[in-house]
Order: C-alpha cells, then sequence, then structure tokens
C-alpha cells in the first residue's frame, strides 16, 4: 500500500503531542510493509527538524521524506482575502508546497493521509484523501464570556473552516465519538472513523512511586483547556486539597507556565515551572495529576502521558475524552471541585491504591493505545477507503 502524507509538524518521538504521533505513524507502517511519502510542512526552527531528520533516519522501510519550509503569501492584502474565502488555508497560499504536493501524487498513490485540519485544505477535491482530526478548535475556543476581539475573530474563523472542511472532505478519521458526533452534525453525508490516540510505551518509563504529597498538571498554557484546567486546580480544587492535606504542595508545569499563571505565583506551596529538559522532571516528583479544563475536545494526552508514567489521574469526563477506562481503577472522574478535592486527597493518603491505580492505567495504555493496535486500525480504515478505488481521475489540488 503506498501512503502520502502530510504533516504540519516534524515527526518526533520526543517532541510535540502531534510529532510523537506522527512518528508512531511513520514507524509502524514502514513495519507493515507500506511505501510511504511524507510532506513534512511546519514553520518550525532548524534546529528542530534537524533533530527530527536524526530520527527519521533511523527508521528502516521504504520512506521518502520532503522537508519543507512553510511560506504564506507575503502580500497582506491578498493573504487575508485568501483567508477570509477560505479561512485557515495558509497551506494554500504556499505555490511550492503545492507543486510538490501535485509531483509526489502523480506517482499515483492508494491514501492520501492529512494530519490536522490545517491541511485539509490540500486534500478537497482529490481521491482517497483522509483528513485526521484530533481535535476541533471550534469547540475549544468555545463561546466564552469576556472574550476579546480577537478571541472572537479566532472562533468565527475556526467555525468556518470547521464547516467548509467537513462539507468538503469525504473520508474523516478523527479520535473519539464525540468529535464524530460533531461532525456528523456538520455534515451527515460524511464517510467518519473514530481511531484513537497511540503513545510508544516503551518511551515512557514507570517512574517511581512519589513519596510526598504532590499535586501536579503540566500542559501547555497557551492553549486553553491546559489552562483553564490549571486555574481551576489552582484557584479552587487546591484550596479543598490544602485545606485537608495541609503538608500538601502543588506543581504547575509546561510551556508559558509562568507568563499566563505568574499571578498565582506567590501562593504558598504553589511552585509554576516553564521550561522542563524533560517530562520526567515533573511526573518523577508528582503523586497525583489532576487534570479539569472547563471545556476542550478530543483526547488529552498529558492524561495517557500520567497513565503511561504510572502517575494517578484525577480529571472530569472531559479529561478521558475517548479513553476506554473504569472510574476508581484506571483513574478517578468526577465533575464538582468538592468531589475532585476529595479523590485527590483519598489518593495522596493511600499509597497502595495509588500503585494499584498506576499499574492499571500503564496497562490500559499498552494494551488499547499503543502503536501496533492502534495502527492496525488506521490500516483497517486505509484497506476501506482505498478498497472501493476506481479509475483515478486526474489530480488538481485547491488552488
Amino acid at each position: 500500500m503506498r501512503i502520502v502524507a502530510v504533516f504540519p509538524a516534524a515527526p518526533h518521538p520526543f517532541g510535540n503531542t502531534d510529532a510523537r504521533w506522527f512518528h508512531v505513524l511513520l514507524s509502524e507502517l514502514l513495519a507493515r510493509d507500506c511505501e510511504v511519502s511524507a510532506i513534512v510542512a511546519s514553520e518550525e526552527s532548524d534546529e528542530r527538524i534537524a533533530e527530527a531528520k536524526q530520527w527519521v533516519a533511523r527508521l528502516k522501510g521504504d520512506l521518502a521524506v520532503h522537508w519543507h519550509k512553510l511560506r504564506v503569501d507575503s502580500f497582506g492584502l491578498r493573504r487575508k482575502w485568501q483567508n477570509l474565502v477560505r479561512p485557515r488555508s495558509e497551506m494554500l497560499q504556499d505555490a511550492t508546497l503545492i507543486a510538490l504536493l501535485g509531483r509526489t501524487l502523480e506517482r499515483d498513490y492508494d491514501i492520501l493521509h492529512l494530519e490536522q485540519m490545517s491541511t485539509g485544505w490540500l486534500g478537497l477535491g482529490l481521491p482517497r484523501a483522509l483528513l485526521n482530526v484530533h481535535y476541533f478548535d471550534a469547540i475549544d475556543r468555545g463561546d466564552r464570556p469576556n472574550m476579546s476581539l480577537g478571541e472572537r475573530k479566532a472562533l468565527w474563523q475556526a467555525k468556518r473552516a470547521t464547516i467548509q472542511l467537513l462539507r468538503g472532505m469525504q473520508n474523516v478519521r478523527l479520535l473519539t465519538p464525540r468529535l464524530k458526533e460533531f461532525a456528523e452534525s456538520i455534515n451527515p453525508r460524511g464517510r467518519y472513523w473514530v481511531v484513537p490516540f497511540a503513545l510508544d510505551a516503551s518511551l515512557y518509563a514507570l517512574q517511581p512511586l512519589a513519596q510526598e504529597p504532590v499535586v501536579g498538571l503540566i500542559g501547555s498554557m497557551h492553549w486553553e483547556p491546559s489552562r483553564s484546567a490549571a486555574e481551576r486546580l489552582i484557584t479552587r480544587i487546591w484550596p479543598l486539597v490544602k485545606g485537608q492535606m495541609p503538608e500538601a504542595k502543588l506543581l504547575v508545569a509546561g510551556w508559558n507556565a509562568a507568563k499566563y499563571l505568574e499571578r498565582y505565583a506567590a501562593q504558598p506551596d504553589v511552585t509554576l515551572l516553564s521550561d522542563l529538559a524533560h517530562s520526567t522532571d515533573f511526573f518523577s516528583r508528582v503523586a497525583v495529576m489532576v487534570y479539569a479544563p472547563s471545556q476542550g475536545s478530543g483526547m488529552k494526552v498529558k492524561v495517557m502521558e500520567s497513565m503511561a508514567y504510572g502517575v494517578p489521574v484525577v480529571t472530569t469526563w472531559e479529561g478521558v475524552e475517548g479513553i476506554n477506562y473504569q472510574n476508581g481503577r484506571e483513574c478517578w472522574v468526577g465533575d464538582s471541585d468538592d468531589e475532585l478535592a476529595q479523590q485527590v486527597c483519598r489518593l495522596l493518603a493511600n499509597a497502595d491504591e495509588r500503585r494499584r491505580m498506576r499499574e492499571a492505567a500503564r496497562t490500559l495504555i499498552e494494551e488499547r493505545y499503543s502503536p501496533r493496535p492502534v495502527v492496525d486500525s488506521m490500516i483497517a480504515v486505509y484497506r476501506q477507503i482505498a478498497g472501493s478505488r476506481q479509475q483515478a481521475p486526474q489530480v488538481t489540488l485547491c488552488t
């Protein structure tokens, strides 16, 4: 099977969420003797691309990777007009990228695998194109009170892009049933598959059981779901925990933590960490991970990583969206601040329960959300799309 894949970030086993999945996908496709041509269309730094190239070079199989520095239209008024007509269509403004994809597809292909909504514009009108959606920005941004003009504009553009792309793409893979329902509400005639996110558990060493009563949260704080989860934890859940367990401490880490949460830095027993050399610098110190976002769609990879590292999780239903868990076995899931705080204190006070939960959670990740079963499901989706293949029409990219 010949796969052409377009990635908006460089595949990297220790990169951001997207990068890790892209590396897993490439590794597993090559292990199944697929022929893969990947186009990495990214604005990442040269240093990050160089690191990714080193990791990709270690992969064995029939793989060709085209590294493309994404460039949008430099003429401001034209760029604004293009984004008004086709919201968030920056990739269509890169003529070199369009030509590169056209040449790659001319060799024929079975599946055009497009990752994230931003690449969807490249697949409109093309046969056997599969758009892979991890979350919907239109859900995550939501209609929040006191939104700025810029935030309202971004939400408006996100909604417009979502509607146009879902109505234009026939084949869509989504991470969770909730995302599938949202897509169906926009285009009930589309073909949809639910295939979850995968973690390579071999990269996540089980951390020693924490001895200190440290509660933690890690995430990119410029992303609204992570920031809202941090603010709820600090201002509402943490005081309840601290009232019952005065010796407890709170650690909040991740990109831009100090920038967005600076006003909470002076609170007693609260530590903010913006720069981590490795995620184990966080997970090795934390006894319980608490993730309670106000809203956020898709699978929460930091929750999955916490399970893989062996740190028990207390969260809401949105925190475990797409994960087939048993409440009280692999994690604790609640709704109210009081309920979440009670479960945090219960785990902090009971090392045996934390040990049982971390073992069950790690097993869940290995059995259901590791590369092999997830990419097996992806291959099944590919076969359904390619199985109905007829004489391919002439490839014409949307420009």
